[in-house]
């Protein structure tokens, strides 16, 4: 992964816990612990191939009010697409658990006032 900041890239794990995408790396002093490097919401997210380079995944994410552009490279085309398709069917289920919970609270809403 590359972002803003990194001159090169760097190895990290990329994970999507609770409807967060992590990057995480592995601590140097205990090799059974990762350390989640960066956190980003998973509707802040977008991911698009890039043109020049198929092994490389762009991501923009919004963190703490700005934006951060990630490379993320791939040794493998298919896992680039493969990692794509992944991350924008998890923002669509995302999105669908979030609407079904707003639709819920204000159900349980209407029901405690009787309407």
């Amino acid at each position: 992964m590359k972002n803003n900041f990194m001159k090169s890239f760097s190895n990290y794990f990329m994970i999507i816990f609770q409807n967060q995408l992590c990057f995480a790396s592995i601590d140097t002093n205990k090799n059974d612990v990762v350390t989640m490097k960066y956190k980003y919401p998973l509707r802040y997210v977008e991911a698009h191939f890039d043109r020049s380079d198929p092994r490389l995944l762009n991501i923009v994410a919004k963190d703490n009010n700005s934006f951060v552009d990630l490379s993320v490279y791939f040794d493998e085309m298919g896992k680039t697409s493969n990692i794509k398709q992944i991350i924008e069917e998890n923002r669509k289920s995302e999105r669908n658990n979030e609407y079904l919970l707003l639709d819920s609270y204000f159900a349980e809403l209407i029901n405690k006032m009787k309407f």
